[in-house]
């Protein structure tokens, strides 16, 4: 049985030369299955990458992760290592023991050989944690930076464009909503605003003011109190709505009135709320961007257990009522 040759030996077929198309058919073959070397940590052009989120939607989970698997850093070595290497040796002693206190990285350099602690892991969190994935991403570069070789860096950035293009703006069908009772889609914006960071509460079927759930943020220096209105709506929500919620923002002295609706808000509505500050609308389009962010793209599938979740805790804290009377 013949002996894989060594990637060094192996033609390089470079990748700026290729169309997305071709591109994709070589990276699609298994690395240790490849009779050529070919750069797949990020996309070869900025063309390519566009060109690629356009279509993203209509491509296969097995592609999207194939590829986010090629841009992630695997745990272990990078080429550029050595030249880090080199570069930590020619470094005094007095500043060299510093950065082996202080950097991970360098005792991992100096010590094991292989320094980087991958990032692979975030595939586990799509397509139902697409937040937590970015989030991860985020503080791996801001941790890794400093040793990080540029094609990594586009390779990082890269993923992360997929990620929110993919997972953010994944369309899905307003009807999930619509068959809602009215009650169960103020608990899922009420689910929402707790995945956001808020502390939240339902309010009471027959005494609400119009407000539907209450949301808090008590961190000190963040602290924000917010009323918001949910319109389970077909068609478009008046400008009364918005009236309505100024009124009570300012009685109860919150911070902002937020209407929440699965449909969108007339011409006059919005020109209203964009007179002050202390109005925000949420439409469809909007909602579902918060909504794949926060609770995934495939919320719609899993949405009935968020809703009952939220629902009892809530209902046990008591921070909710039961509302029967709005089950119809």
């Amino acid at each position: 049985m013949p002996k894989p040759r060594k990637q060094s030996d192996l033609p390089l077929i470079v990748a700026e030369d290729l169309s997305l198309a071709e591109w994709l058919e070589k990276i699609a073959i298994p690395e240790h299955k490849r009779s050529f070397k070919i750069a797949d940590y990020s996309f070869a052009t900025d063309a390519h990458r566009d060109k690629y989120l356009a279509i993203v939607h209509s491509r296969s989970e097995k592609e999207v992760k194939q590829i986010l698997r090629g841009f992630l850093i695997p745990s272990g070595t990078l080429g550029s290592d050595s030249r880090t290497l080199q570069s930590l040796s020619a470094l005094g002693n007095e500043e060299f023991n510093e950065l082996l206190e202080s950097r991970e990285f360098v005792r991992r350099m100096y010590f094991t050989h292989k320094p980087w602690e991958g990032i692979t892991w975030v595939l586990d969190l799509l397509p139902d944690n697409p937040r937590k994935a970015l989030d991860a991403l985020d503080a791996y570069f801001v941790a890794n930076v400093t040793f990080m070789p540029e094609g990594r860096m586009h390779g990082l950035a890269d993923a992360e464009a997929i990620i929110q293009q993919r997972y953010f703006h994944h369309a899905n069908p307003r009807e999930a909503l619509l068959s809602l009772r009215p009650y169960e889609f103020e608990y899922l914006v009420a689910l929402l605003f707790e995945k956001m960071g808020y502390r939240v509460s339902v309010t009471k079927a027959t005494r609400d003011g119009g407000i539907d759930v209450v949301a808090r943020n008590t961190e000190r220096g963040k602290a924000e109190f917010l009323l918001i209105q949910c319109k389970r709506y077909e068609s478009k929500v008046p400008v009364s709505a918005v009236r309505e919620i100024l009124g009570v923002v300012s009685k109860m002295q919150a911070n902002k009135g937020i209407v929440v609706s699965t449909s969108s808000f007339t011409s006059q509505a919005k020109r209203e709320a964009r007179e002050t500050s202390r109005t925000e609308l949420i439409g469809f389009t909007e909602l579902n961007v918060l909504l794949n962010q926060h609770l995934g793209a495939r919320w719609p599938e899993r949405m009935s257990y968020g809703i009952r979740d939220i629902q009892h805790r809530l209902s046990v804290s008591g921070n909710s009522d039961e509302r029967k009377s709005r089950g119809a």
